[in-house]
């Protein structure tokens, strides 16, 4: 029995629309997919459209963090970390990807994440005046799966 090993890409979803962010930012791991599919096709050909396509999912993708973690098998992983700084649109949105983290494993993309959100909460708690604001921040911060 072979086991297949898997590259797990963190990435943040940064939408572009002029300066004002009016409407949330609604993500389908299905937009995801065709659209990782189309850029790595673009860049890579079918060749390489073909070989990230076997391991591709999206395994995590958060709206209010416009957070992905997105699988890929190792050996095509760096075809498809070439193609991801050159996707711009998800679904009928246009955004940039922002590559966070490489890891092998769930696990550690999770504690990558833990940690990248506890930074972000201490600069937030950094800017905060009075303990009002604080503990508003907190509460929001908060809300994510990682139960800062």
């Amino acid at each position: 029995m072979v086991r297949f090993k898997n590259r797990y890409f963190t990435a943040e979803i940064i939408p572009l629309d002029n300066g004002h962010t009016v409407q949330p930012l609604n993500l389908k791991t299905y937009d995801i997919l065709k659209s990782v599919l189309a850029a790595t096709e673009q860049i890579h050909g079918e060749f390489g459209a073909a070989a990230i396509k076997n391991g591709l999912d999206v395994k995590y993708c958060n709206e209010s963090t416009q957070i992905a973690i997105i699988r890929c098998r190792h050996g095509p992983h760096r075809l498809l970390a070439s193609s991801l700084p050159f996707l711009s649109s998800i679904g009928k949105r246009k955004v940039q990807l922002q590559s966070m983290y490489t890891g092998a494993t769930l696990v550690k993309c999770y504690k990558f994440l833990k940690k990248f959100h506890q930074e972000k909460m201490n600069e937030a708690l950094k800017m905060c005046r009075t303990e009002e604001e604080k503990k508003k921040i907190f509460e929001i911060m908060s809300k994510t799966k990682y139960g800062l």
